[in-house]
């Protein structure tokens, strides 16, 4: 066996054993953070706030803002941020994961270059929401959790909607 064979089937092993850990821990049990299940205390790293009139995005080995626990998937985005046509949006995302970075993009507004975030580290990103309609907010670096950080969406409803 060639050794570009055997790096593709290694890539094709890693991958199903990727997806099944993370379904396995989808269907598995956990429930909704609103559910019984108590998650252990994370560490936030300094400056992990929520900017004034903004948002906080917190990464951890349970996804954006606990996105496992919320069910996110192709049918359940999660988070979600919803803002008016014209806002400037403000969020700050924390790493809280003490072992992986995570990847932080937001299709149409902060998706010039992949941003890693590195455990422990804080970033604040800034845009104006120019353009109504629905973007993805999602992860581009691999990492054990990955698979429930494609989900977020940000929302931009349009100007003078109710």
């Amino acid at each position: 066996m060639s050794q570009r064979s055997r790096s593709a089937m290694t890539l094709t092993v890693l991958t199903i054993v990727g997806v099944l850990a993370s379904t396995s821990v989808l269907v598995g049990g956990l429930s909704s953070s609103r559910g019984a299940l108590v998650l252990p205390a994370v560490d936030l790293p300094p400056g992990c706030s929520r900017p004034v009139g903004g948002f906080l995005v917190v990464m951890s080995k349970y996804g954006y803002n606990d996105s496992v626990l919320e069910g996110a998937g192709p049918s359940k985005a999660w988070p979600v941020i919803t803002v008016p046509q014209g806002t400037v949006v403000n969020i700050t995302v924390c790493n809280a994961d003490p072992t992986e970075a995570h990847g932080f993009q937001v299709s149409h507004y902060y998706d010039s270059k992949i941003v890693a975030v590195a455990p422990g580290q804080v970033i604040s990103i800034s845009f104006v929401a120019d353009k109504a309609g629905t973007f993805q907010i999602y992860c581009q670096i691999w990492c054990a959790i990955h698979l429930f950080m494609q989900y977020g969406q940000l929302r931009v409803t349009p100007a003078g909607a109710p």
